[in-house]
């Protein structure tokens, strides 16, 4: 393969001339006449730059990381999903790290995304990163860090985050508004984010002066659908007088509706759900009612403000809530 110096003979100009042409953001200037022989002499010879070099020059890739709990989560796929087409808009590659909420897969992360000299990273404040100092080891290699989506805000990075405390609260005030008191809550144990999103569903329950029984409320270990059917059957099993219940996510709404289904009850006239995301709740039967989290606008921020970091732009610190909305579908 041909080399810088190869291409500069071939030009007629100097290697710095060439590796100015090459890196336009350098700050060198070079005329439109030989930057016009450069680019010839590039293509005739099928030149591609070493990008390995190019990133020890430059101390970062063209290369962001999206570090999340698991992409078996269908909220998180959807929102990796986002994040690459947004790179991708910046020519930009994604390493996509899940954790599985284990802190030797942070550790590993870390090490490869500061050897591997990623421009930034996006992820969401779950226990295991804050734990294992991932955020300080971004701080100290100068790599813009953003948190986004959960419920942990940390001071010194951007994040924007879910106003779970809200949307929970509207979720259980709307099945309360149907005319349901025997409400339950399925959540997740040792979750901030559950902890946020049942403080929402215990206020509205306050707020229209009903007792919060303890025993509608059923926490699992893992957010997924077998996971909800199992949660579900047991809580109704243990309280056949529930007549609606919420669920963390709609993953494990689905799960639960399946239960519900298997126990032969009609939903919603026997018992409404009501999910939170809206990640599958248009694939569901019925299809649930859920709380819109504006995933795209929340890319949307968390992208421009880390594209900005990385650019080095003077911004101050910045927490954004997002409240989400209620999507009815036609399982409540």
């Amino acid at each position: 393969m041909p080399t810088i110096k190869d291409v500069a003979k071939h030009a007629g100009v100097s290697v710095a001339t060439v590796s100015a042409v090459i890196n336009r953001d350098s700050g060198v200037k070079v005329s439109k006449k030989l930057t016009e022989k450069v680019e010839k002499a590039i293509k005739e010879m099928n030149y591609r730059p070493n990008r390995i070099a190019r990133a020890l020059s430059r101390k970062e890739t063209q290369t962001i990381a999206y570090v999340v709990p698991t992409v078996n989560n269908t909220f998180f796929s959807q929102m990796a999903q986002m994040i690459e087409d947004k790179a991708f808009e910046k020519k930009y590659g994604v390493y996509l790290c899940n954790t599985h909420s284990m802190i030797d897969r942070v550790e590993l992360y870390k090490d490869i995304l500061i050897e591997n000299r990623v421009a930034g990273v996006i992820t969401t404040l779950t226990w295991d990163i804050i734990e294992n100092g991932l955020i300080k080891a971004m701080q100290d290699e100068e790599v813009p860090i953003i948190g986004l989506a959960g419920a942990r805000v940390v001071d010194g990075i951007d994040t924007i985050t879910f106003h779970d405390v809200g949307g929970a609260e509207l979720a259980t005030r709307h099945l309360l508004e149907k005319g349901h008191q025997k409400i339950g809550f399925i959540g997740i144990e040792e979750s901030k984010t559950t902890e946020q999103r049942l403080n929402g569903y215990k206020k509205a329950l306050n707020d229209a002066n009903l007792e919060v029984d303890e025993r509608y409320i059923e926490m699992g270990k893992s957010f997924s659908r077998e996971e909800g059917y199992a949660l579900a059957q047991k809580l109704y099993r243990k309280c056949p007088n529930l007549s609606a219940i919420f669920v963390y996510n709609d993953v494990m709404a689905a799960g639960a509706l399946d239960s519900f289904n298997d126990l032969g009850l009609r939903i919603p006239r026997d018992i409404a759900v009501v999910g939170y995301d809206n990640s599958v709740a248009s694939y569901t039967r019925p299809k649930l009612t859920t709380m819109d989290l504006f995933k795209e606008k929340m890319v949307d921020e968390a992208m421009d403000l880390l594209f900005k970091r990385i650019a080095r732009e003077e911004l101050e610190i910045r927490h954004e809530q997002i409240l989400p909305k209620l999507v009815i579908g036609e399982s409540s």
